[in-house]
């Protein structure tokens, strides 16, 4: 059975499970290709309208697997590089999907899930849900947790998460930035349905195009992001989603999106 599961709603919603509920969803070797496949595929994928990461058996994931971090201990050095280089292609496929990323998370999320969770577009969290970086307690340096990290917390909250491997609750994670929202367990189901209908009521191009301006602009300073944006809302204006969405509301009745073209 796949450590990777995919999922379809039947409309345009998809689904990835990580799926290694024995050892708490944590993240091995074959469950970081198998997502990043996965991610490649449904990038592609137009008649995909959201992605939802999530964990089976009510976690969503306790870390990195650490029997393969041991094993990598004794391999080469061209085996350390493609485990590390696939583990820097899970942040980028999922960080830079062309598709809305909403993270579902259960009961724990630590380590490398804390960073997982951060880098989704929405992530929805059970109020018990726990995080953390327990990296240093097992002798690890968090080198991938700090640019992550620094990218959405400031940097004493960040200081203290790597230095002490402290857990928070999932309402902490609100108020950091980690995290979306946190509502209790049996709402989470409810509140991933209203994030998805919310979604579903959006021009699939201007959702796309928000989110590759947002990711834009963080490497621009202000002034270059507020030039960009102008430039672009020249574009805009006539283009086929704006059209419409104008031209829906006027006439009070829903819009006809078309697909976004690449």
């Amino acid at each position: 059975m796949s450590d990777v599961q995919i999922e379809r709603d039947g409309q345009d919603t998809v689904t990835l499970w990580l799926n290694n509920p024995e050892h708490l969803n944590a993240l091995s070797n074959e469950m970081v290709r198998g997502l990043n496949d996965a991610m490649v595929r449904l990038a592609g994928d137009d008649t995909c309208r959201a992605i939802v990461l999530r964990g089976r058996g009510g976690v969503f994931c306790a870390g990195r697997e650490l029997r393969d971090v041991r094993a990598l201990q004794s391999a080469d050095f061209d085996t350390k590089t493609a485990v590390y280089g696939d583990l820097q292609r899970m942040n980028e496929v999922i960080y830079y999907s062309p598709h809305p990323v909403i993270g579902v998370i259960e009961k724990y999320a630590f380590g490398i899930a804390t960073m997982l969770a951060s880098w989704t577009d929405i992530a929805l969290a059970e109020a018990s849900a726990q995080f953390g970086f327990p990296e240093v307690q097992h002798g690890i340096t968090p080198y991938g947790a700090v640019p992550t990290m620094l990218n959405v917390v400031n940097q004493k909250a960040l200081m203290e998460l790597l230095l002490t491997g402290r857990r928070i609750a999932a309402e902490e994670a609100v108020r950091l930035g980690l995290i979306t929202r946190a509502v209790p367990a049996e709402q989470l189901a409810a509140e991933l349905d209203k994030v998805l209908a919310a979604l579903s009521r959006g021009s699939p191009a201007a959702i796309r195009k928000s989110k590759q301006f947002a990711r834009r602009c963080e490497t621009l300073t202000y002034q270059q992001g507020i030039t960009a944006a102008t430039d672009r809302a020249i574009i805009a204006v006539g283009m086929p989603e704006l059209q419409e969405g104008v031209a829906a509301f006027l006439d009070r009745r829903s819009p006809q999106w078309s697909q976004p073209r690449r």
